[in-house]
Order: C-alpha cells, then structure tokens, then sequence
C-alpha cells in the first residue's frame, strides 16, 4: 500500500491537482464561498455520468488512421493503457489532459452560474468539488490496476471486477471507475 501511494503522490499530475485543489480550497475560504456548497452536489450527482461519456465517447474513440500527433496523443491518452494495462505511465491521465478537462470544467460551471444569476467566484466551488472528485478518480484507477491492492468493501471490489473485465474482456462495456 505504501508503494502505491509513493506512486500516487509522485506523479505529476497529481501533485498539480493537489496544488490547484490547496489554491481553490484556500480561495473557497478566503471569499467565504461555504455558502454555495449546493454547488458541490451538483458536481457529485453529474460526475459519474460525465466520467461514462468521457470514457466512452472520447477516450474509446477510434484511432484516427493517419499517423501523428493526434494519434499518438489518442494512445497516449487511453488506448495504450488498454494495451499495456500494468505500465503506470500509462496509468494516469497526460497532464495536458487533464488542463484540458478542468478548462472544460470550469467553462462549463461558469456558464451555469452566470446563467443562473449567481456570483461569478461561486464557480470555485464546483471546481474545488471537481478537483477533489478527480484526485480519488485517480487514486481509485491506480488502485483498480495494483495486484496487492485488496478493496476493503464489497463496493470496491465490484468497482475493481467491473473495471477488470473492461479491460481483459469487453472494453465496450463497464466504463466506470468510481461508480458502477
């Protein structure tokens, strides 16, 4: 267990996301934001939804045939971990990535708040949410993919089973890691 945290913590990604969860979570405290915190519901209801349509829908996408930047970057980005399920590198998502995702994010929450009439600085709430949801999505994929790693609930274990037989039996189907 302890290996699999030193890995955890030392990637880069996840050290970025840890530091941007410090920064949002400090400003989150500093606005007095705590009162928006049904915002953060909105990101724990959706994102099990939106972690299945970026699974299915962008990370299984087909490769493109033509050789490049773009398909390396497609199997950069999943499909090479699908042929090498037990490489770590392969493991986590590129921190381009991920920036790409959490611009997405925060346009998106920005969006629904402005729409909505609320104050703009609300958008950190969901962004803290979604930052913090995103670190236990990598911790709980890097445990998925670890042999000592033995899931403590029944929950967990399902998640692990689901999330193996993705990988070694029928990729088209069980395209969650946090969730079923």
């Amino acid at each position: 267990m302890r290996e699999i945290l030193k890995e955890y913590v030392g990637h880069f990604s996840v050290q970025m996301l840890f530091v941007s969860l410090a920064a949002c979570l400090y400003a989150v405290s500093a606005l007095e934001l705590w009162g928006y915190w049904g915002w953060a519901l909105v990101v724990i209801v959706s994102a099990p939804f939106f972690e299945w349509v970026t699974h299915k829908f962008t990370l299984h996408r087909p490769l493109t045939d033509r050789p490049g930047f773009w398909r390396d970057y497609q199997i950069r980005l999943h499909h090479g971990h699908h042929l090498y399920p037990e490489r770590r590198d392969l493991q986590f998502a590129p921190t381009s990535a991920i920036i790409l995702m959490f611009i997405q994010l925060y346009a998106s929450y920005a969006l629904m708040i402005w729409w909505l009439g609320q104050p703009h600085q609300t958008v950190l709430v969901p962004l803290l949410t979604s930052l913090a949801y995103y670190l236990i999505y990598e911790w709980t994929h890097l445990a998925h993919h670890t042999k000592d790693y033995r899931p403590r609930t029944k929950w967990g274990a399902a998640l692990r089973e689901a999330h193996m037989r993705h990988h070694f039996h029928n990729e088209n189907y069980n395209w969650g890691i946090t969730n079923g």
